[in-house]
């Protein structure tokens, strides 16, 4: 039996599939051209330590992307306190804000509220922390910098840890641990420095790290930072950050800062905060 070909339903069927395959072509292709590419991102941790933010801030990072892309702005609430983001690399204008729990989109980069303003280069696949600081908002300060941060092959169980000093108006500080020599792991530290990061021990025996942050000319102990006093005690394998996630810190960096005013009679005494790194 003989099999026939409808040509001109076949022919008309063809071109109707191939119109169909163009169109969805093209609105793929629109599609991918408006979508940021988030393939470069950056690793960018902002840190609060502005110490009269009542409501916390919000960082407005990559302005130059489409209004549509801010699905959500995550501001850091409180003073003492720290945010991860991941915007996406290159040029472009970063600035923070006084948080308003109402709208925050419309308090521009030259608005009253405004505590930092930079336009900053963020290398794809870079890691930055900007810290925050000043007596207070009237009278903001900022440290920028390009963290490197170590890795720590499995078979050592340390943690890394460094220290910056973000309080407004002190002098040099010492750290160490207690019970041994002022400045065993500092030996002065000025207002806006960071050390780099130091291993430290941290398994199943590691019980405490207790920093002692002292005044380098006088010795005077200003305040502390007690792994147990916050919580990140040992769970059986090393000390854990249970003030933010929970994790194992094994393998892991932190950051210690001193916060706060100097003087005995600041209306926020200094303190310190810990601050996750990579």
């Amino acid at each position: 039996m003989k099999c026939y070909i409808n040509t001109y339903k076949f022919r008309k069927f063809f071109s109707v599939m191939l119109i169909v395959v163009i169109v969805i072509t093209e609105c793929s292709c629109q599609k991918t051209s408006m979508v940021p590419n988030v393939s470069g991102a950056t690793a960018f941790t902002v840190v609060n330590a502005v110490p009269n933010t009542v409501n916390g801030i919000a960082p407005i990072i990559n302005t130059s992307q489409a209004i549509m892309w801010f699905g959500y702005i995550y501001p850091i609430i409180g003073y003492g306190n720290f945010q991860e983001y991941s915007p996406v690399g290159g040029m472009d204008t970063v600035y923070t804000v006084q948080y308003n729990s109402q709208d925050t989109l419309d308090v521009g980069p030259k608005a009253t509220g405004k505590i930092f303003y930079s336009i900053l280069n963020l290398e794809k696949g870079g890691i930055y922390t900007l810290f925050l600081s000043g007596s207070d908002t009237t009278s903001p300060d900022y440290l920028f910098i390009k963290d490197s941060v170590p890795y720590y092959p499995t078979s050592d169980s340390v943690m890394g840890i460094r220290f910056v000093n973000l309080s407004t108006g002190s002098g040099p500080i010492s750290i160490n641990l207690e019970g041994s020599p002022n400045g065993s792991e500092v030996s002065s530290l000025t207002y806006k420095g960071i050390t780099g990061f130091k291993q430290y021990p941290n398994n199943s025996t590691t019980l405490d790290y207790f920093f002692v942050i002292r005044d380098a000319a006088t010795g005077d102990s200003l305040t502390q930072f007690d792994f147990n006093l916050v919580g990140d005690t040992n769970n059986g394998y090393g000390l854990a950050d249970f003030q933010y996630t929970g994790d194992l810190l094994t393998f892991k960096n932190i950051t210690i800062a001193l916060i706060g005013q100097p003087g005995l009679n600041a209306v926020v005494p200094q303190s310190t905060m810990i601050i996750n790194n990579f």
